[in-house]
Parts: C-alpha cells; structure tokens; sequence
C-alpha cells in the first residue's frame, strides 16, 4: 500500500544525496566496477547514448506557506548538453505522482542529460490528500496565461502562490529542452503547443495510452511553460485514480523510450 504522507527533508542551501526512497528505505548503490564501467560505455554508443543509473542530488527550489520545503532531485553529468524538467505532484490528491517520480529517478539515462525532477510541486496538498494547496488555491489554474478569476480557486491573481513562483522561477532560470508536467486520471498524453509530436508518441506508445491533440488550461503550468515560457511541454496523464505498481511501469517505460530523442531546444 502507497503511504499516505509524503515526508520532505529541509535542505539547508547545499545539495545533499538521497538517502531515502518512497518507502523510506536507503538506496545507497555501490560504484560500478572498471568491467561495468566500460560495458555502460559500449552500450551508449550503440544505444543513443544511454547509460546505466547514476547519483541524484536533493535540493529545493522554495518553501510553502505551511514551511514545508519544495524539493527537487537533480541528475547532472558533468558536460551534460540536455536538459529535461519533470513537474509532479501538483494536486495532492494525484496519489500516483510521487512514486511515480521516485521510479523515474531510478531509469536509466543518456550520457549527456541533466535531469531534474520536482517530485511534489504541492507538498502541503500532498499531506493533506487534497488537490488544492493550503491557502485553498488549484495551482495549476493560477499560472499566468489567460488566468482568470472566473476560474473555481485560481487564487487572487495571476502566480499568487509560492508555489506557482517556485515553479516559474525554476523554469524561467534554467529553461530546460524539455518540461513534463505529470498528473492522473485522465489516460493520455499530450503535446503543448510546439512539442514535437514524436516525443508524446514515444512515451504514449511505451505506455499504452492515448495521444491527445493539443490542449490548453487557462492557469494551467504546462500552457504557461509552452506559450508564455516558450518551452517545449508535454502532459502526461496516469490512467485511473490507481497507484498501481503496474501503472508506474507503464510510465517509466514511456519516460525511458523519450530520453533518448530529446534534442536541444535552439530557442533556449
């Protein structure tokens, strides 16, 4: 059974290892040996510069109103060229997001990407088993592209919550090749304005879900990314409300056939 907490560490403004996985246990790996080494090598060259699992760092990109810390995992080789973000955890009631982002951080990667990864985006929503944050505020309809106060708990204005800002200013600094932006029910995966459709192609075919044309949500975070950011976005939605070992699966593949393919965004 998924816990129903999610315990953040508070990082003190230095990066720090992971110690501790979804079930709190240690993933401490051994190095690998000069033999494995070499075999990683010959297999990123035959592979589309794929190699075998290496060390993640935690840090934070903001705290919430409830103090809790807004963690991000980073996985940066040195000379990485790529850059890919992954955005979960945005409603807390979305119970698949964070071990989903666990099992990605355990995927293999190319030689050459730095991949980053927001695990909870919510963490106040994510220990409260609600969608919303602790103000009350739905944060992916306070982002500000077309957001309106029409809109049932977009907040007070436009990137009202500390959240929102984190987000933003996380995106907007370091502007990645390429921000997935994760949540549940919906079964499907789609393309935000100029995402290359390969790219949902490749995670929806590996996954078993459906492609869905272009979309856009006044507030949404990944509209913001792709049309007011200029970042290529992508949405990836869980089927079902399930947290499902088999639906993790499902993604990590989809996560594990896209890497490769990610080229530099040229607009950066």
């Amino acid at each position: 059974m998924v816990s129903r907490r999610l315990i953040v560490k508070s990082v003190a403004g230095v990066a720090t290892t992971i110690a501790l996985g979804w079930q709190g246990l240690a993933a401490a790996r051994s190095a690998p040996s000069v033999n494995q080494a070499a075999s990683a090598t010959s297999r990123a060259v035959r592979l589309d510069r794929v190699v075998d699992r290496r060390s993640w760092t935690e840090g934070s990109i903001g705290t919430t109103v409830q103090g809790r810390q807004i963690v991000r995992w980073d996985s940066r080789p040195s000379g990485a060229t790529r850059h890919v973000t992954v955005v979960s955890g945005m409603h807390g009631d979305e119970r698949i997001t964070y071990p989903l982002a666990e099992a990605l951080r355990r995927t293999d990667l190319p030689i050459d990407m730095h991949v980053t990864i927001i695990p909870s985006l919510n963490p106040d929503g994510w220990a409260a088993d609600t969608r919303r944050n602790a103000r009350g505020v739905d944060l992916n309809r306070n982002f500000p592209w077309m957001w309106s106060s029409s809109k049932e708990s977009s907040g007070p204005g436009p990137a009202s919550e500390l959240e929102t800002q984190a987000a933003m200013s996380l995106l907007q600094t370091e502007r990645p090749d390429l921000v997935i932006w994760i949540h549940q029910p919906l079964a499907y995966v789609a393309p935000i304005a100029d995402c290359p459709n390969e790219y949902v192609e490749l995670w929806a075919n590996a996954a078993g879900v459906r492609v869905r044309p272009d979309i856009s949500h006044l507030g949404g975070g990944e509209t913001w990314s792709a049309r007011t950011a200029g970042l290529r976005s992508m949405l990836v939605e869980v089927t079902s409300w399930s947290t499902a070992q088999s639906l993790i699966d499902d993604h990590v593949r989809g996560f594990a056939a896209l890497l490769p393919r990610v080229t530099v965004h040229e607009s950066k």
